[in-house]
């Protein structure tokens, strides 16, 4: 039961934030772009998996949340940002013609943008550690890499049990052994 509430105390912190708009690129398209109710359902089952997963209180969703939400768009901006910049200096390259002062402008820009993505993480760490105790944090990297994984199966298997939170997947259960 405590956990329901949990689930349910954090979707509604998040429905807010959700209406904020969301920038396009893998992983941070808008609800328009893949349908309104699979992006509701997918953000649904993150928070739900991750909820579970670090063991969030009430009052620690409702600090965790918005702070998350704001890191991930900020990560999806800078990571956009690398990918446009990627892409540039590939089609550059492709031509084969282009001036060697355009091409270092481009890979100047890309190798500042993943900085910037590496910045974003260590001030967004700062960030969690002032809300969250250490281990929960530790538990939010590990259930990023944990939800991650699971949509990558999800997706290169359709039509299998693809509830991103099956019973034996969540904390405390034994999983089943390989055959």
């Amino acid at each position: 039961m405590r956990r329901f509430i949990l689930i349910i105390a954090a979707a509604a912190i998040s429905l807010s934030a959700a209406a904020q708009p969301e920038p396009s690129g893998p992983g941070c398209k808008t609800p328009g772009e893949s349908g309104p109710r699979n992006m509701e359902q997918l953000e649904s089952a993150k928070i739900g998996f991750f909820t579970t997963r670090m063991e969030l209180t009430p009052e620690e969703a409702s600090k965790f949340w918005p702070v998350y939400n704001e890191y991930n768009k900020a990560l999806c901006d800078a990571r956009k940002a690398t990918r446009d910049n990627y892409r540039a200096i590939r089609e550059l390259a492709d031509k084969g013609s282009y001036s060697e002062v355009e091409m270092k402008r481009l890979l100047i820009k890309y190798t500042e943008d993943c900085v910037k993505d590496d910045e974003l993480e260590r001030l967004y760490l700062d960030e969690f550690l002032k809300i969250l105790p250490v281990d929960k944090v530790a538990r939010m990297y590990i259930a990023e890499e944990e939800f991650r994984d699971k949509m990558i199966k999800m997706w290169k298997k359709p039509g299998k049990d693809n509830d991103p939170q099956r019973p034996e997947d969540r904390p405390g259960r034994e999983k089943p052994m390989p055959r």
